[in-house]
């Protein structure tokens, strides 16, 4: 296998992720919903290539400085989240260059597309 198809591979399994895992936004008058789904895939599977490429990486943590979801955000009927977290964008040399937090119970699907997004926010 050329070097040129296993990053086609690559970058057509990030694309399907994202497309399966991602949330959707599109213009009615321009695009149908698929097609909007589509190009928010291959902006954020481009953003995650680019920040691999460039030396970024994420750090998570736990973000419970925001108290009870229950009781300060009428959030959840059931009580609280299990974890609370936040992620942060590192440049290469270290330096926090974006950031999300009260990231609740997220998947390990739902951290690679909060990645691809801060890296989309952050680059593209």
């Amino acid at each position: 296998m050329t070097t040129k198809t296993a990053t086609q591979k690559a970058n057509l399994a990030a694309f399907k992720f994202f497309y399966a895992n991602a949330g959707t936004s599109y213009n009615p008058a321009t695009e149908t919903k698929a097609q909007g789904k589509a190009r928010g895939a291959r902006r954020l599977a481009k953003a995650e290539r680019l920040a691999r490429q460039l030396g970024y990486t994420f750090r998570w943590g736990d973000d419970w400085t925001c108290g009870d979801h229950t009781k300060e955000y009428d959030c959840y009927e059931d009580g609280s989240p299990e974890t609370c977290e936040y992620c942060q964008m590192l440049d290469p040399a270290g330096k926090v260059v974006q950031s999300l937090g009260c990231i609740d119970d997220a998947t390990r699907e739902y951290r690679r597309v909060v990645e691809a997004e801060l890296a989309l926010e952050e680059l593209l």
